[in-house]
């Protein structure tokens, strides 16, 4: 009676619906199941001979299952086991599974990616509008921007970054934007020397390189990072980064890119359009011209804490593949206790610079009144329009981080020992035209800030811009746009 019921519970559990057992447990093929059958039929078949008194037949043990198949897919952040093989772990190609090959993904049998992201809201008004800070009181949902991670190997790994900006295109009036900020495969081969490509963060100066509203401490870009180095700057590409280290203090980072390069045909970057470098930002898909761009930086940090930088963006920016385009760019940092300085310098230099015409029918883009959505036009009638020959800006900024002792004391659940405020000052100068000195588009601009910080990934900001646009000069007349801006923003 006990091999009965050993043999009725073997039953159940092998030929029996299999309601409560997860495929990624215990996957058999349908061959699997049709061999584990017939092995437990003749072994069935061999017991009830034995109860029945069948003289020498042989007592057998029950058959073994066979192993479950198992997937060689790794499970998160796992990259010891890279051996997926199509139509085997995952389907492609001709390995087709009917409705089931939308899943046939290697990402779904072995997650690995990460997802985060920061969100970046802003109430600003400045009389007489100024560069990022309109003439009204208004509300701006600034940014969204998920990130995306992926460690594929423990050599390759894949980074991007998806802004929505303005709530998108497909907001009430379909004033916002939605666009890659880079998506960038890397292969490492050691410190010194990994491979990347794809859409890429450009190397230009400090501040595009980190422009995550979360690390910045005041609500505007400095306007050379806006006009001259157009962040976000980004190109598609391909090349190599790495870091040396000369001592056990000091290290020396390097980058190094081919890219696509600028677009300047018809007034993209003309003296009309006072956006500076904005609208010429080249195509993701292709190149005006064959003449590819380089772009690199190398930053020296002696100590921790402090580093110095330098970069270069070289190419043709006309479809004709004549004229140059070279931006030059110097950075620094310095923290010392409670303070830290930085500041960014930068230099635009376009060749066949003068007057041109815009036929008509032919496109053309500029930026809208926040410099952030790049717009395309086709021109109705033939119009002149000037490329500057040189371009200028630069910013300096001091920050001073404290936190009363009293605050942490009395309001430990606000105020923790994470929490920092800082305060902010920062002069800035751009002009997209240095050789006019009756530019209109040249602004200084003067920042007094204040944020707090309940912890380092999230802030709470508050700035009062002076804003001068124009030159005072015989030719020219300034004048004032002063005004305030609110930002809240944090890493999610």
């Amino acid at each position: 009676m006990r091999r009965l019921l050993i043999a009725g519970a073997m039953m159940v559990l092998m030929i029996g619906p299999q309601t409560t057992v997860k495929a990624d447990d215990a996957e058999f093929t349908p061959a699997q199941m049709k061999q584990i059958r017939k092995m437990f039929e003749e072994w069935y078949s061999q017991r009830q001979k034995i109860e029945k008194g069948t003289p020498g037949a042989p007592v057998a043990a029950p058959p073994m299952a066979p192993p479950p198949k198992e997937s060689s897919a790794p499970a998160m952040g796992d990259t010891s086991k890279q051996s997926i093989r199509y139509g085997t772990d995952f389907s492609g190609g001709s390995g087709l599974q009917g409705g089931r090959t939308i899943y046939a993904k290697p990402f779904v049998k072995a997650p690995k990616t990460i997802i985060g992201g920061y969100i970046d809201f802003s109430l600003t008004r400045c009389s007489g509008g100024s560069r990022d800070c309109r003439n009204r009181l208004e509300f701006d949902q600034e940014r969204f921007v998920p990130f995306f991670y992926s460690q594929v190997t423990d050599r390759l790994s894949v980074a991007a970054e998806l802004e929505v900006e303005h709530g998108g295109p497909q907001g009430n009036k379909s004033d916002g934007d939605i666009k890659m900020e880079f998506a960038t495969m890397d292969y490492r081969f050691n410190d010194a020397l990994n491979l990347r490509g794809g859409i890429i963060l450009m190397p230009m100066g400090r501040f595009n390189l980190i422009h995550d509203s979360p690390l910045n401490d005041l609500p505007l870009r400095p306007m050379v990072s806006r006009l001259i180095l157009p962040s976000t700057f980004a190109e598609s590409g391909l090349g190599f980064y790495g870091t040396f280290y000369p001592t056990q203090l000091s290290k020396i980072d390097y980058e190094l890119y081919v890219v696509n390069g600028f677009q300047g045909d018809n007034g993209d970057f003309s003296v009309e359009e006072g956006s500076g470098l904005r609208s010429a930002r080249g195509s993701f898909q292709k190149d005006n011209n064959e003449n590819k761009a380089i772009v690199s930086r190398i930053s020296f940090s002696p100590v921790l804490g402090v580093e110095v930088a330098g970069s270069v963006h070289h190419g043709k920016w006309d479809e004709n593949d004549k004229h140059d385009l070279t931006l030059f760019a110097i950075d620094g940092n310095l923290q010392r206790g409670a303070f830290d300085i930085q500041g960014e310098a930068a230099w635009a230099n376009a060749k066949g610079s003068g007057t041109y015409t815009r036929r008509a029918g032919e496109p053309f883009f500029t930026q809208d009144t926040t410099g952030s959505t790049r717009r395309r036009h086709v021109a109705q009638g033939d119009s002149s329009y000037v490329v500057p020959e040189n371009m200028f800006g630069y910013y300096v900024q001091l920050n001073y981080h404290f936190m009363p002792e009293r605050l942490t004391k009395t309001f430990p659940s606000f105020f923790g020992r994470d929490s920092t405020f800082t305060g902010i000052l920062r002069w800035g100068q751009v002009d997209t035209n240095t050789d006019d000195d009756s530019n209109p588009n040249r602004i200084d601009r003067l920042t007094l800030g204040i944020n707090f910080r309940p912890l380092e990934d999230s802030v709470i900001k508050l700035a009062y811009t002076f804003n001068r646009h124009g030159k005072t000069s015989p030719t020219g007349s300034a004048t004032d746009r002063n005004g305030f801006q609110f930002n809240m923003s944090t890493y999610f």
